[in-house]
C-alpha cells in the first residue's frame, strides 16, 4: 500500500490514493457543482395517488368555497332572523302598551265621573 493510505471515517474504512488530499476533493466537488442524485427505481402507477394528485387541489378549492358560502348564508340568515325577532318584539311591546293605555284610561274615567 505504498500509493494509498487507509483512513477511518465515521462510516467505516475507506482508502484513497496518497497524492489526493481532502482539500483537493473538496475543491473538485465544489467546482463540479452538477451533482446528480441517483435515479430512484421506477414505481408502479397508483390510481388512488394519481387521482388525488390530479384532482386533490380542485376538490379542496370547491370544498373551501362551499364552506365559505355556507357560512356567509348562515350568518346572513341569523342576522335577518334577529332583525325579524326584534321587529316582532317591538310590535308586541307597542300592542301591549296600547292595551295598557286603554285599560288605564278606562279606570281613570270612572274616578273622574265620581268626583
Amino acid at each position: 500500500m505504498s500509493h494509498s493510505t487507509r483512513l477511518v471515517s465515521r462510516h467505516g474504512l475507506w482508502s484513497r490514493p496518497a497524492h489526493i488530499t481532502t482539500r483537493a476533493i473538496m475543491c473538485q466537488s465544489r467546482s463540479n457543482g452538477t451533482y446528480q442524485p441517483p435515479t430512484p427505481p421506477p414505481t408502479k402507477d397508483n390510481p388512488h395517488r394519481n387521482f388525488w394528485r390530479s384532482f386533490g387541489r380542485p376538490i379542496a378549492k370547491v370544498f373551501l368555497g362551499a364552506m365559505v358560502t355556507y357560512q356567509l348564508v348562515y350568518f346572513t340568515w341569523l342576522k335577518l332572523e334577529a332583525v325579524e325577532e326584534k321587529f316582532d318584539k317591538d310590535a308586541e311591546v307597542k300592542r301591549l302598551e296600547a292595551q295598557l293605555h286603554g285599560l288605564t284610561k278606562d279606570k281613570d274615567e270612572p274616578k273622574n265621573e265620581k268626583k
